[in-house]
């Protein structure tokens, strides 16, 4: 792969979208304007759980420029979700969380749109409702989903009804066993509660139904193949008669790759014959959109005099709100739960997840699913451990984590394991054992994370005029993803990376892609490139051959040209493309569905000073350490490990989503539902144990969900080495802090 050009791969690339982000050029779905494009707005139930009964829509078709109003029963039975498909598109049946969608309108705009709600005219019947968890499990809960059985892409059939829908199991051995040989057993309770993922572009979405029938779909969404599989199956269309165009995608988090919207956007097109366009304001956002699960967890950890782990059992219940339909994996759950025990040797596991409906909020995937809460949890439970035994919780790590060949918790075997490596990496970087100030402490948590695997497609194009185009199905949802592919081809090719332009392929280009997500960005991005360029170079090796009367087998490629080996003669790559009469093109498909056999560890350090008068913490610095191999663009690298880490920070200090006992969300809006903003962020260090290892051509880890993962529990911890205080619920607020001091 190495060229006399100077390698695009492993520089400093800025991101080839940020120009037109910046100055306004870059077209989001909300830009789309379609000629006399109808505004669409939704109206939403006032209660928990109520059965809508009547509603009266005169007065509102009667104002003028409202062009159509659609009704439950116009929907009747269709139901959306990304697995499993639970969700009504409007409250047919009964409407289950403050929020849920029971009509909505199509007018002229927005402000016409918004006054033909006001005149809507519900009556509503109100129904039992449960908000919180404990409430729903009760005995004599009403069962929020009775047809449960019926749904399409359920993880499984109910035998009989309950508000527990779905239910994952890992582990291995004995936990029994493991507690028996166990000389300590230590047991804990942990929650998190609900936080948004905070995306700058609101769900939105155009819908037209063209001339001929074709229906034309924009929205902001990582998963546009997804998205029109959905679609045609809920609408009852044929998947080539829908199209997903392109359009950038402001921000993700895990949040944005639903259909939410869009069918009924489709209904009104279909009424009134015109293109209908849907944007939820942040209130809807908050209280109407897939936040990340409320949580409970419970450990039970078995461990020897010497440190040794001999068992962990978990159980944890996901606070799923009304609907369980923004959950993509199979089993519908959050399989991160699955690292709640960490990567340890631990001979003996049982880890019991389960999704639980309660009239609120649906909630859905927030960077690194289910790993935030659960490493919180098992990492601080490791403290308390090492505090029961007397030893220092780094050494106890160490005497605990994985090598080479050792199984983790849940049997799974990596490769180029680099555990210890981090973990002691973390402890010299940070100064773990210098000393601190009173009232100073310090906190050390770890995990680790595999990438997942997917299916993409990228077509590399050699032009007459010495231009390159790679066209691609994904959409970069803001991670950089097409600056990746403009690096690997350009090196691939040794052409300087200013003569690379990637074009984004709508549903009709190309064949299916999973999209970003999972952490499989870095590894489908690289390897489909490089496939599409050796493809392309393969191609133009024989054409060369052929056009110059040479032997194949002489004909090598280097630095955009093919070279005679034999004579030293060399033609440029774009003359080739010339003589074909045609552009060359080259195709990357992949389809590697596998997790990765490698991981990537990580380990962050946290200081943190506690005022004891007020409670107040101040996380001075955050130390992470992560393993990684050959990193593509050192911009996009750093980014996702400070962005993470940023994003955690706020998780742990000061992110909530409120839910109060009626069901309703009290703090819809950024003015009340608090995020870090620069003068919050801590310093943030940043080291790295480098390998050679690695997935495909470009030997890649992934990094984009694992900075989030241990910050919580570092925090946690260096509260707890500052002032004896152990936190177990999150955000870690002054109030909760001064309240366990005064105790």
């Amino acid at each position: 792969m190495a060229t006399a050009q100077q390698p695009a791969v492993g520089a400093p690339i800025g991101r080839n979208d940020g120009p037109d982000k910046v100055t306004g050029l870059g077209q989001y779905s909300l830009d789309v304007t379609l000629p006399g494009t109808l505004w669409c707005k939704v109206l939403r139930s006032p209660y928990p759980h109520a059965r809508v009964k009547s509603i009266d829509t005169s007065a509102a078709l009667a104002l003028p420029g409202v062009h159509a109003v659609l009704m439950p029963e116009d929907v009747q039975g269709l139901r959306f979700g990304k697995r499993i498909m639970d969700e009504h598109v409007l409250a047919y049946d009964a409407a289950r969380y403050i929020g849920d969608a029971v009509a909505a309108v199509a007018a002229e705009d927005e402000d016409i749109a918004e006054r033909a709600l006001e005149l809507l005219d519900v009556e509503y019947e109100e129904l039992p409702a449960v908000v919180t968890m404990d409430q729903a499990l009760s005995d004599d809960a009403p069962i929020l989903h009775p047809e449960f059985n019926s749904y399409f892409g359920i993880p499984g059939e109910q035998e009989t009804p309950s508000n527990i829908f779905a239910k994952g199991t890992w582990g291995k051995g004995d936990v029994s066993e493991g507690f028996a040989e166990a000389d300590l057993i230590v047991e804990r309770e942990y929650t998190t509660p609900r936080t948004h993922q905070g995306y700058l572009e609101v769900h939105n979405t155009i819908v037209w139904v063209d001339e001929t029938g074709h229906v034309q779909v924009w929205l902001g969404s990582k998963s546009p193949f997804a998205n029109k599989r959905a679609l045609a199956l809920i609408l009852g269309e044929e998947e080539e008669n829908i199209t997903v165009n392109y359009a950038y995608v402001g921000g993700d988090f895990g949040g944005k790759g639903d259909i939410n919207g869009v069918p009924i956007c489709y209904f009104l097109a279909k009424k009134t014959g015109r293109p209908v366009k849907l944007a939820f304001d942040y209130s809807e956002e908050f209280s109407a959109m897939n936040p990340r699960h409320e949580s409970t967890m419970r450990i039970k950890a078995g461990v020897k005099r010497d440190g040794t782990l001999t068992a962990w059992e978990a159980e944890v219940y996901f606070n799923s709100g009304a609907y369980g339909s923004y959950k993509p994996v199979p089993g519908s759950n959050l399989p991160g739960i699955a690292e709640i025990a960490g990567p340890y040797v631990i001979p003996h596991v049982q880890i019991d997840a389960y999704q639980v409906y309660t009239n609120t909020v649906p909630c859905g995937f927030q960077r690194s699913p289910g790993e935030v809460q659960g490493i919180f949890a098992g990492e601080s439970h490791m403290d308390l451990i090492a505090q029961e035994l007397g030893l220092d919780p780094l050494e106890l790590r160490i005497r605990n984590v994985l090598h080479d060949g050792d199984e983790t918790p849940v049997g799974r075997v990596f490769l180029d394991v680099k555990a210890e490596e981090v973990l002691r990496e973390a402890g010299r970087l940070s100064g773990w054992d210098t000393p601190k100030a009173d009232n100073v402490g310090r906190g050390i948590a770890f995990g680790h994370r595999t990438q997942g695997g997917g299916q993409t497609t990228i077509a590399v194009t050699v032009n007459a005029d010495g231009s390159v185009l790679a066209a691609s199905s994904i959409y970069d949802p803001g991670m950089g993803n097409h600056t990746m592919m403009q690096q690997v081809t350009a090196d691939e090719l040794g052409i300087d990376i200013s003569r690379v332009t990637v074009v984004p392929l709508n549903t009709d280009q190309a064949d299916f892609d999973t999209g970003v997500g999972g952490s499989r960005g870095s590894f489908i991005i690289t390897e489909s490139a490089f496939m599409a360029a050796d493809d392309v170079r393969g191609k133009l090796k024989r054409l060369a051959a052929e056009f110059n009367g040479w032997d194949e087998e002489i004909v090598e490629f280097e630095s955009g040209a093919l070279i005679n080996t034999r004579t030293g003669e060399s033609v440029p790559m774009e003359r080739i493309a010339e003589r074909s009469g045609e552009p060359v093109s080259g195709l990357g498909r992949l389809e590697e569905a596998a997790q990765s056999p490698y991981t990537s560890f990580v380990a962050q350090v946290a200081e943190v000073e506690v005022d004891r008068e007020t409670g107040e913490p101040h996380v001075k610095v955050i130390t992470a350490v992560h393993d990684t191999s050959r990193i593509i663009n050192p911009i996009g690298f750093y980014g996702q490990i400070e962005g993470g880490m940023i994003n955690a920070y706020g998780f742990a200090m000061m992110e909530e989503l409120t839910v109060d006992e009626g069901g309703r969300v009290t703090n819809p809006s950024f003015a009340d539902f608090k995020m870090p903003t620069e003068p919050d962020i801590p310093e943030i260090r940043v080291g790295l144990v480098e390998t050679s290892e690695g997935r495909g051509a470009y030997r890649v880890k992934a990094v984009g969900e694992h900075s989030n993962i241990t910050t919580l529990p570092a925090i946690a911890n260096a509260i707890d080495d500052a002032v004896g205080i152990r936190l177990h619920s999150v955000p870690f607020t002054a109030e909760k802090i001064h309240r366990a001091l005064s105790e």
